[in-house]
């Protein structure tokens, strides 16, 4: 009997020890981004602040059509105040149990009366709760796919995509059964075999025209000015979702960013909600 138990733990230690090392075989976004403030010095968040600067300065509305498909939307052409709000990484990541902000999220879009798109990270729903997914979107926020994990994919097979892809599907169909057919690429990186995936399954590519790298540049002030300068009728705005201890900073660059555009008389909607405008 002893023996048994001590073959049937070997197996399950293996399995588990197979499972980290294959996470660990991805290169995170955030392996190499500072996780708080002091992890950057002052000279290096100066130099990425004027980089980004730069080459953010022909905007990426104009950018897009070099850089990605045309099918592939960075805003919605209208004359209206109207932009939607985008926050990626949702929820908490594998390797920060205890960081999930979600509810506070929540509460601080309720305050302004906006609404967001959470772009979704399948292995970044561990460690929140079904109700708290739930809350969010009850309060009229949605969800849509990121794939599984916070790594590029544009080196992917078709097959290889179309797994992980379906994977993060089934996770999130756990929360809401009529997934919107949104995606964003990871990292911002996507080819031609992804895009011919989600052409085949009827998704569209989501990017952005208002960012301020915010997961390398932890300064909330600065990220909330670039994206309000950036900002106009029909922008897609992107924030990455903060957690306690992995860019909080972004929490702050949440509420200044929100308060500013809605002293602007903006509204603040979901990338579904901004779509219907779409001409």
């Amino acid at each position: 009997m002893f023996k048994r138990k001590y073959i049937l733990l070997l197996v399950l230690f293996s399995f588990a020890l197979l499972n980290t090392s294959k996470f660990k075989d991805y290169e995170l976004g955030r392996n190499n981004d500072p996780k708080t403030a002091k992890d950057i010095g002052a000279i290096s968040l100066f130099a990425k602040k004027a980089m980004w600067e730069v080459l953010s300065l022909p905007g990426m509305r104009r950018m897009a059509g070099m850089m990605f498909p045309k099918n592939t939307l960075t805003h919605i052409n209208t004359k209206e105040k109207v932009v939607a709000f985008t926050i990626d990484d949702g929820f908490c990541g594998l390797d920060n149990p205890k960081g999930d902000m979600t509810n506070k999220v929540r509460e601080l879009f309720k305050k302004y009366d906006a609404k967001a798109t959470f772009f979704v990270t399948g292995t970044h729903c561990n460690h929140t709760s079904k109700s708290e997914i739930l809350k969010l979107i009850e309060d009229g926020h949605e969800i849509a796919n990121h794939s599984m994990y916070d790594t590029p994919y544009n080196n992917f097979s078709y097959s290889e995509f179309e797994s992980d892809f379906k994977k993060t599907d089934n996770i999130l169909n756990q929360y809401c059964e009529n997934l919107p057919k949104w995606y964003r690429a990871p990292h911002g990186k996507f080819s031609r075999t992804m895009d011919k995936f989600l052409t085949d399954q009827g998704y569209t590519h989501i990017m952005c025209d208002a960012f301020a790298n915010d997961t390398a540049i932890p300064d909330s002030k600065w990220i909330s000015e670039f994206i309000v300068k950036k900002t106009k009728p029909g922008s897609i705005l992107l924030i990455h979702m903060p957690e306690k201890g992995v860019r909080e900073w972004n929490y702050e660059a949440m509420e200044l960013t929100l308060k500013k555009i809605t002293d602007k008389g903006y509204e603040i909607v979901t990338f579904s909600e901004l779509h219907k405008l779409k001409k």
